[in-house]
């Protein structure tokens, strides 16, 4: 028997009553919303930052890492031509007074030169003011054929023909400087007087031509005598690396093309360890470390002993003409604004401190990771803990090249 309508309303309306929301459940719902949408926002919003602030860091030091990639390239190409000679014993002149000598051995001899080591051992200038030349310094050579432009006639230039001369001998260098722009930014800067000039820690590269590689110049020579003591090593490039003829200015030109000029900025320093290719066993069982070849960071290819080694016993010539094995590279960079930071005015006293930390670090290469981060584990220390607490932000290359060129078997 069916119900009438009247009768079965109720419970229709009691049906629809209680699949519907309550105010309570939608309030709960949009709670829940909300939250959702605001860690969702968050989430973008910091990885949105981070993209930021990496695509930040790339652009930033995208400069650094060029040049620290033209530094390694360029080194594994040094060279010093090595060759043997006849070491003669001198022996009582003979009937009509002609001197004479008699060949007992051969030994290594080249009229090229390896040189790395803190800057202010390397360059003589910088002894005078450390802390403007933080970091190391190298100069070599390397078959780079760089040549310079030529004039044939009165009012057009062109440059020399370089098909057949790409292995010229070049003389090649790298330090870091701090200074300002004033000998190379346009000149029109200094006539408006209004662009103060720019200070920053630059990448330096010494990089004359062929025609004008001085180690061949007779006042250089020779670059050793171990007869004499007569040590000429340093010549070559320090009398011409801070010449005011070969320094980058606003004047010169492609027939006068400057030899030392910046390829980065912002760079704090530079380090070079020569290093062993492997640990070497001494006699009584134990290893040294790769970096023993040179304690002192120092490498002077016309040197027996490098400073702080010991005498080897097996060559009386030792190192003396030989590239090391290897070099460990190491370039600290800052960002640009760090950069700017660093160079400002009221600045002065921290960034004179924070390169007199530099210049006394990296001097012995058992410490290079206390130099570096310190002797704490806990707690960064070292350079980069002078970085971090004068809110500096930084970037660190590193990298190991073989120099393939050294002929130790000699």
């Amino acid at each position: 028997m069916c119900l009438p309508f009247a009768s079965r309303l109720p419970h229709r309306l009691n049906s629809r009553r209680a699949s519907a929301f309550t105010l309570i459940e939608l309030l709960v719902s949009m709670t829940f919303l909300v939250i959702l949408m605001l860690v969702v926002t968050q989430v973008i919003g910091i990885v949105q930052r981070t993209w930021v602030r990496s695509n930040s860091r790339v652009s930033q030091f995208r400069e650094a890492r060029t040049s620290f990639d033209v530094v390694t390239r360029t080194l594994t190409q040094a060279t010093l031509n090595t060759y043997w000679m006849n070491d003669f014993d001198v022996l009582s002149s003979d009937s009509i007074g002609q001197s004479r000598s008699k060949a007992k051995s051969y030994v290594r001899q080249s009229e090229l030169q390896f040189i790395c080591g803190p800057t202010p051992t390397v360059l003589t200038q910088a002894a005078s003011n450390k802390s403007n030349y933080p970091g190391h310094a190298v100069f070599f050579q390397a078959p780079l054929g760089v040549t310079k432009l030529v004039t044939v006639s009165a009012t057009s230039t062109t440059e020399a023909s370089t098909e057949n001369l790409v292995n010229l001998m070049c003389g090649r260098g790298y330090f870091v400087e701090w200074g300002t722009d004033a000998s190379f930014r346009p000149a029109f800067l200094d006539s408006l007087n209004t662009v103060p000039l720019r200070s920053r820690l630059r990448l330096m590269e010494f990089s004359p031509t062929a025609e004008m590689n001085k180690i061949y110049a007779e006042v250089n020579r020779p670059l050793v005598d171990n007869t004499t003591g007569t040590n000429n090593g340093k010549k070559w490039y320090n009398t011409e690396v801070f010449s005011s003829n070969n320094i980058i200015s606003s004047n010169e030109t492609a027939q006068s093309r400057a030899f030392t000029r910046p390829v980065a900025e912002n760079i704090l320093a530079l380090i070079i360890s020569p290093q062993n290719e492997k640990q070497l066993k001494t006699s009584g069982g134990s290893t040294t470390p790769l970096y023993a070849i040179a304690p002192n960071y120092i490498w002077d290819s016309t040197l027996t002993s490098q400073p702080g080694s010991s005498a080897s016993t097996s060559n009386p010539q030792g190192t003396q003409h030989l590239l090391p094995p290897q070099l460990k590279v190491t370039m600290i960079a800052l960002d640009q604004a760090s950069g700017e930071y660093l160079a400002r005015e009221e600045n002065n006293e921290m960034r004179e401190a924070l390169l007199s930390q530099v210049a006394g670090l990296f001097t012995t290469a058992s410490k290079f990771q206390a130099d570096l981060r310190g002797d704490n584990d806990d707690k960064l220390g070292g350079l980069e803990g002078a970085l971090v607490a004068n809110k500096l932000n930084y970037r660190i290359f590193t990298t190991t090249i073989s120099l393939k060129q050294s002929r130790w078997s000699l």
